[in-house]
């Protein structure tokens, strides 16, 4: 069975844009390249808000020399899920929406054999993915950086989900991989 995981970047008080929509601050040296080309090709597929989907959809399909060999090809090829209702038409090769019950067809793509799938998505997204209850582990790469306002990483409401950390990382530039897998509910943590 696949798991479902978020990655997605995090300022120290836990902002994933800073006020103006912006995700410059977020530092993308060699290292954390290196990271990311690894994590594209240890997954199946890669779920995206609608929001980051139409952003990534305008860029990815003609980034050049700017990314690596590794990502223009894995995001070409990886299957994307878009949690929306309303699928936005882009010509991004292998899309699909997940539509009216993306906790049921996150279920059905879970319980298929392969390796485990990715959520790139921003704070509304994450926020949607912790209420469906279909995250089983948040990867938060938490940035050396206080943005004093912005989109929060979590808004609205939710359950309470208890979480373990698995594993953490630090990159020379400061920022820590933080891992922890989600409990199911009921479950408690060790």
């Amino acid at each position: 069975m696949r798991r479902l995981f978020l990655h997605i970047n995090v300022s120290l008080d836990g902002y994933v844009a800073d006020p103006a929509g912006d995700i410059d601050w977020r530092f993308a040296d060699k290292e954390f390249q290196d990271h990311i080309d690894a994590l594209l090709e240890s997954i199946d597929g890669m779920v995206f808000g609608r929001t980051a989907f139409e952003q990534l959809a305008a860029y990815w399909p003609t980034a050049g020399e700017e990314v690596s060999a590794t990502q223009r090809r894995r995001m070409h090829e990886l299957p994307k899920y878009v949690l929306s209702r309303t699928f936005p038409r882009t010509g991004w090769h292998n899309s699909h929406p997940l539509g009216d019950d993306p906790a049921r067809l996150l279920g059905d793509l879970k319980r298929q054999d392969g390796r485990d799938l990715a959520l790139f998505a921003g704070g509304r997204a994450a926020t949607s993915a912790v209420r469906l209850g279909v995250l089983d582990q948040l990867r938060l790469v938490v940035n050396p950086v206080l943005l004093g306002g912005g989109t929060p990483l979590f808004d609205g409401t939710y359950p309470k989900a208890d979480l373990r950390l698995t594993d953490t990382r630090r990159f020379a530039s400061g920022a820590l991989l933080l891992t922890y897998d989600v409990a199911a509910p009921g479950t408690p943590v060790r």
